[in-house]
């Protein structure tokens, strides 16, 4: 593996003078350790708790009072969507890709199946997700975690 594989830096080059002959010695210096994280420290990992209370009140924000209408139905998920990504980030969870997708339905009584499935890795992603209704609006929010490697 690419991990696994020894790092060769460059060596110093220090010339060392003897009478009219130069002679080139090498100072070995040891490796530095790694620069790179893959896995978060504790109390970095992906809030998940608090993520949902983001999205709650940002769902909230956005739609007390409204009636679902088509022509801003687009809007609002932008909305939505951006509000809970900007609140997220400022949370600092360092090195993680923050993914929102909002999704707005009219509640007429019918129902909704839908699935997602992407490949992560347990230890370091998460997700948090949400929903809101009132008498015509269905908004379901989910926010992924994705530890950037």
């Amino acid at each position: 593996m690419a991990d696994d594989e020894e790092v060769v830096e460059e060596q110093e080059v220090v010339p060392v003078v003897e009478s009219d002959v130069v002679i080139v010695a090498h100072e070995e210096q040891p490796l530095a350790p790694p620069k790179y994280e893959v896995r978060p420290r504790l109390g970095q990992k992906f809030q998940a708790q608090n993520v949902r209370d983001i999205i709650l009140s940002t769902m909230q924000e956005q739609l007390m009072g409204r009636q679902y209408r088509v022509d801003q139905v687009p809007r609002w998920c932008k909305m939505i969507a951006n509000g809970v990504r900007q609140r997220v980030q400022d949370l600092n969870m360092q090195r993680y890709k923050i993914i929102v997708t909002t999704t707005i339905i009219e509640t007429r009584g019918a129902g909704i199946k839908c699935a997602q499935r992407c490949i992560w890795d347990p230890e370091t992603d998460d997700y948090a997700d949400n929903l809101y209704r009132n008498s015509s609006i269905f908004c379901y929010t989910i926010c992924y975690g994705v530890y950037m490697y």
